[in-house]
């Protein structure tokens, strides 16, 4: 089964998910120097700081606005909602794309294809979820 961030990231494959399930704090630690490589944190942050359950209002989250927002509206991500797309998912479109540049000037092949598959997909991610409401809209 698939865990699904409500911004269309792909838990399955977000090192910060899987380093948090393997209970190892090593693993915390590579996803940090991976953060830190990628300018995403301090070198003096808290790898502890990393774990990642999900999308839980207790975690450090990239898209604070589009959490709040979901949360707000009780749905359980953005391609659920009625007003798809809008301004608060694409700004995390372009987050997410500017991001992609950058991954690929400072990872390893393996690092860029895990992350395309964590967090590059989620437009289409979200696209997915949105048709198949609508699917069920229609049934």
């Amino acid at each position: 089964m698939t865990t699904m961030g409500i911004c269309g990231d792909n838990c399955n494959y977000c090192p910060r998910y899987l380093a948090t399930l393997s209970g190892k704090v090593e693993e915390l630690e590579r996803v940090k120097e991976l953060w830190v490589r990628l300018g995403l944190r301090e070198r003096t942050f808290p790898a502890r700081n990393l774990v990642c359950h999900g999308c839980l209002p207790e975690n450090d989250c990239a898209y604070s606005e589009l959490r709040a927002c979901v949360y707000g509206k009780g749905i359980e991500g953005c391609g659920l909602c009625e007003a798809y797309p809008c301004q608060i998912v694409s700004a995390a479109f372009e987050k997410s794309e500017r991001l992609c540049a950058e991954v690929v000037s400072v990872c390893t092949p393996k690092e860029i294809e895990l992350f395309r598959k964590a967090f590059f997909s989620k437009r289409e991610n979200m696209e997915k979820k949105s048709l198949e409401k609508q699917e069920k809209g229609k049934a």
